[in-house]
């Protein structure tokens, strides 16, 4: 009885570790194989599948290219690990949808919008639309994600649908509630339409560039702090920033030079002077910049295979020559802006360049990224519904909210997934076909 005991366990534990290799194995996706250096094109990801669908008046489907391809912007969705675009505006799209692509279920979502298209106005400046919503804009580098307790997006300055005029206002959209608030406006002068922005988890604050001078956001407090001030203009409309939090650096990069702002002393340096191949060298449109958390490395991207370190130190680039799938050229209006991030729960750099083209993936360097904050992290506006009316703070209205939402795949964070595609635990019927055999040995 013994033996026949001792060989049905060996014959449970081997079903046991087939079962849970075979899931791990059916989990994993096209990143878990990428090796340093190389780029993959992931199937299936052009953005246009969740654009919504025309009307008798307007052709919604086809305008919504202009989210990415009219200066249009992104920021990263650090909690869910997802990439957030928001865009069109001036002449190109009246849409205000929010999209996502979850870096974990390699999937769009239109999390939000667009407001209904009889209450968008057509013709003249378009701050807010008739429902309390945020109108379209370009976008630029002036989108970024605040963690909790606002966990959300801010969106600052733009080019605003229809006329193209500068937005001085101050958005943020709530993951939790789905909906849009207006706060308080940035100052009336000094502003320009691509002003470039970034997040401090330091501080907590969001670092904006005016042509005159820096700026400190509270995001919580809902102020702003003047900084360094500009002895000539900062001016430069399309510009990508990324931030290095413990050293206490925000990179601009640029048209045409390299800006570095000391976040620690309020020092800023316009034009530095670059060792060797400078951008305008290695790049024919203004390149997109990450910071890549766990090397600890400013990475640039401009087209190809190719990406670029840049050493704030040495004040120089340094070539890696990147393998596998052609991301190709960047084809966008005004350069790649906040659609070239790192993903640090994933350890890879996400581009995105049309919505008619897959979303490609670049590693830097080895490992499967570091866990999400949390099981509960896919809390998002809810799909279906548009995420309610424009509730608003300063200068605000209140809206009736826009139409539902199409999805795509699963919300972003729902706990089933830690890094590199493996899930904890083991499932029901395994645990109830354990019990029955501890069961049955007791007896025995």
């Amino acid at each position: 009885m013994r033996v026949m005991m001792r060989t049905g366990h060996a014959l449970l534990w081997a079903i046991l570790l087939g079962a849970t290799s075979f899931g791990a194995e059916a989990r994993a996706d096209i990143i878990d194989d990428l090796e340093p250096g190389q780029w993959v094109e992931i199937p299936n990801t052009a953005m246009r599948d969740v654009c919504p669908l025309n009307t008798a008046n307007y052709d919604f489907n086809y305008h919504c290219a202009a989210v990415i391809s009219a200066w249009g912007g992104a920021t990263l969705d650090t909690t869910r690990g997802r990439l957030v675009l928001w865009g069109g505006g001036h002449a190109d799209y009246k849409g205000n949808e929010v999209y996502v692509f979850d870096v974990g279920s390699l999937t769009w979502e239109r999390l939000w919008g667009p407001t209904p298209e009889a209450q968008i106005p057509g013709g003249g400046t378009h701050e807010v639309y008739d429902d309390g919503n945020p109108g379209s804009r370009h976008t630029y580098s002036g989108l970024s994600y605040v963690p909790a307790p606002v966990d959300g997006f801010l969106s600052m300055g733009g080019s605003l649908w229809q006329s193209g005029n500068y937005s001085a206002a101050t958005w943020s959209f709530s993951f939790q509630t789905g909906t849009w608030f207006r706060k308080t406006d940035g100052p009336s002068g000094g502003g320009g339409y691509g002003d470039p922005s970034a997040y401090d988890p330091q501080t907590g604050h969001v670092f904006r560039r005016l042509n005159a001078r820096m700026l400190e956001y509270d995001p919580v407090a809902d102020t702003f702090a003047d900084r360094a001030e500009s002895d000539g203009g900062f001016w430069q409309s399309n510009v990508a920033v990324a931030i290095d939090p413990e050293v206490r650096l925000m990179v601009f990069v640029g048209d045409e030079r390299v800006d570095l702002y000391h976040l620690a002393t309020d020092q800023y340096e316009q034009g530095v002077t670059i060792v060797g191949a400078t951008v305008t060298d290695l790049f024919t449109v203004p390149p997109g910049i990450g910071f890549d958390s766990s090397q600890k490395k400013f990475i640039l991207w401009g087209g190809g295979l190719d990406v670029y370190h840049f050493d704030p130190e040495a004040l120089s680039f340094l070539l890696h020559e990147g393998s596998g799938d052609d991301p190709g050229p960047v084809t966008t209006s005004g350069g790649v802006f906040g659609r070239f991030r790192y993903v640090p729960s994933r350890n890879v750099f996400i581009r995105v360049n049309s919505v008619d083209e897959n979303v490609f993936a670049f590693r830097l360097a080895p490992g499967t990224g570091t866990p999400l904050p949390g099981s509960d992290a896919g809390a998002g506006g809810s799909p279906g519904t548009g995420g309610g009316g424009g509730s608003t703070g300063t200068g605000g209205t209140s809206g009736a909210g826009a139409s539902g939402a199409t999805t795509s795949g699963e919300e972003g964070g729902c706990g089933c997934r830690a890094a590199g595609g493996e899930r904890s635990g083991l499932s029901p019927w395994l645990f109830a076909l354990l019990a029955s055999v501890a069961l049955r040995r007791r007896r025995f």
